[in-house]
This record gives C-alpha cells, structure tokens and sequence, in this order.
C-alpha cells in the first residue's frame, strides 16, 4: 500500500537549502517507508548540522541536537559550512567549509565554545569533508590541489593545533567526502571527477571530460590501493557522497553532472578489491523525480538511505543486496544520520525527523529560525 504520510505539507514552494534551488509540489503515493517514531536522546548522543539562519541576511553555524531533534547549542562558523566531523576519544569535532572552502574551524562539543580557525593553503581548495585517524591525532581533509588540477588529502596534526604535516593524493578529479574504512589504515574518497578553480567558484571546467572514481588510499603514504569507476554508460555522474558498511565496504551516492536524457541509478556500493561496483535499483518514478541528484547518504549497518533535495526524497535500500525498499517525502530534506532505529533526517525548511522501515508513524520537529544545510553527523560518546 503506497503512504505519503505528510500530505499535510500541500504545495511548497522556495528555494533548496541542501541542493539546488527549485520549487514544487510535495507528491503523495510513495512506498510504504514510514517516518519512526523517536526514544529519548541517548546520553552522550549528539547530532550536529550546519545551518543558515532564516530571513533575507542569514547567519552560519553549527548546531548540536540531541535524538529528538531539540537544538542544545549553536556556534557560528566565518561562513557557510558544509560537513561536521567528531574527533574520536574527545568532545571536539571539526566543521569544514563548503566548496571552495578556505577554512575548517573546531568546536567543543562540551558547550559549542569556538576553536581555532585553520586556512587553507593558498593554492589549495577545501572540498567540505574530512575524517580523523581511529586515534583522533591526525585529520585528513579532502582538498583540490589549484595549479595541478588535481585531488589532494591535507594531513593535519590534531594534537599540535592542527598544524599542517603533509598531503598525499587521491588518485582522483574533484574530491568531495572522504571517510576512514573500518580498518583503520585506508582512506575512501569520492571523487566527483569535476575540475573547478578559485578564479570561477562553483563552475565545472571540464564536464566534456570528467572523470569521476572511488578510490582507497593508504593514510600513512598516500599509496593507492584500489580504484574503480562507473560504467562507461554512466560516466556523467559524478561520485560525491560516500557512507561505511559493515561489510568492510562503502555505500556511495552520485550526481548527474552532465545530464544524457535518460533516467540512471544514483546509489550503489563496493568493497575493496571486489572488482566493479554494485549499482541500486530504484523505481522510474523515484529516480525520475531525485532528477539526477543524491546529496547525502548514510547507513545503518542493516540499510542504506540516500537523499535528494531535489526532488524532495529519502530512499532506502537493503545493505547487503540493494533491494529497493521504499521512500519517503521530505521537502528539502538532505541532512541524514543513523539514529538506532533508522535515521534522523534534516531539512532546508527547518525540520528535524526520524525515517525508517517501521510501520509506526511519528511526528516530525520543526526548529523554523534554522535552515539546515546538506549534511547530519551523529557522535556517540
């Protein structure tokens, strides 16, 4: 039976906060993937998204929430920020800027006090994600590396106020979200496979030939371990967001850079040394309506949940096969992290709500002074 639990929301219309700006119209008839109800916050349980204040000149920062969606603490950030990420064994996390970023500033998850502010190097370029070493002493921050045209991994030591100690490659184009594998030692990276440069911003210099890959990287030298690609007939979409499983391997998301005029998969997995990548089915309808975009994905060891602000979506997958097993409508929604039980989901139009497989429905939180932006991080003391 289809279920589009939200039909409360009506007619919307404004600009995406998570992707890009579009208006429409929130369509019931979705699968049977209902919104779960939330527990009590977990102590020690933090969820933290980046956000605009509301109103015609917003504000930036960093908001901690707990498990109900409740907003603890907030710290302003010197501009839009994109992805948060903890610092394994202290209550500290890090907030990178979004692309073309120029900075990445730390917090105290204690009481969201301020840390420093690092700069990027010149001729270096921020991509909007980064992850700690399993020991919290080393960050690694994905980078364009300007002159060479080229993705780049900055190396960062955390226990000497994160001065600068290195770079090593990617072995890609265009790195966005990088992520420690659970073995401690090799680092994933997604890269878009889209060439941009300081002196025009946002714009894709190089779409004709763009060359997106997943690539594994050994953290402490830089060695490539694997690397692989999407199929020829879908070399227009760039991978961008990147999610562990418990299977050792990654669940990805992608982008249509250079749209072709023909519905495409924009989720799929691989694990290292496996050979060629696992691509998802989806319905037409759902993959027509994401139109070519996924702008976060995370996993709870037992699924797989991809959003699209686009088209207003949060799909879900079975991990361990990519069985299709349904969506949900939520409006701008793009911010997604485990939450126990499923996921908490956040949104461009200021709600917070938990999503899952489960058959009981439960109400959504609405913070509307927030804007929140792509990316829900959760940290568990």
């Amino acid at each position: 039976m289809a279920v589009d639990r939200r039909n409360i929301l009506g007619v919307l219309a404004g600009p995406v906060f998570g992707g890009r700006a579009m208006g429409g119209r929130i369509v019931g008839g979705l699968l049977a993937v209902l919104i779960g109800k939330a527990h009590a916050a977990d102590a020690g349980t933090l969820y933290l998204n980046a956000y605009a204040t509301a109103g015609a000149e917003p504000s930036f920062g960093v908001a901690a929430l707990d498990r109900g969606g409740k907003v603890l603490f907030t710290t302003a950030t010197p501009g839009r920020a994109h992805a948060i990420m903890p610092r394994p064994g202290v209550a500290e996390a890090v907030v990178f800027a979004r692309r073309p970023g120029r900075w990445f500033q730390t917090l105290s998850l204690a009481d969201g006090a301020p840390g420093p502010v690092v700069r990027a190097p010149d001729d270096r370029r921020f991509t909007g994600h980064g992850d700690y070493s399993a020991d919290g002493r080393i960050l690694y921050v994905a980078e364009d590396d300007v002159p060479r045209e080229e993705g780049a991994i900055g190396v960062y030591d955390a226990t000497d106020g994160y001065r600068r100690i290195g770079v090593i490659p990617t072995h890609g184009l265009g790195p966005h979200e990088l992520i420690l594998m659970r073995d401690g030692s090799t680092l994933a990276v997604a890269n878009g496979g889209v060439i941009t440069h300081p002196d025009t911003g946002r714009a894709k210099l190089n779409l004709d030939s763009m060359d997106s890959s997943l690539t594994y990287v050994e953290a402490a030298t830089g060695k490539l371990l694997d690397k692989v690609r999407l199929p020829e007939e879908h070399a227009n979409l760039g991978i961008r967001h990147i999610a562990l499983l418990d299977d050792g391997g990654v669940a990805f998301g992608v982008q249509d850079e250079r749209p072709i005029g023909m519905l495409q998969p924009l989720t799929g997995a691989h694990r290292p040394g496996s050979g060629a990548v696992r691509l998802f089915d989806a319905p037409e309808d759902v993959l027509s309506r994401m139109q070519g975009y996924i702008g976060s994905v995370a996993s709870d060891g037992r699924t797989v949940a991809a959003s699209s602000p686009m088209g207003g979506l949060i799909g879900l997958w079975n991990a361990a096969d990519g069985a299709w097993l349904g969506s949900t409508a939520l409006a701008d929604g793009c911010g997604l992290a485990p939450n126990g039980e499923g996921y908490l989901a956040t949104s461009g139009l200021g709600v917070i709500e938990p999503v899952s497989v489960s058959a009981e429905a439960g109400p959504e939180r609405k913070a509307p002074a927030f804007r929140w932006d792509n990316h829900l991080t959760r940290r568990v003391a």
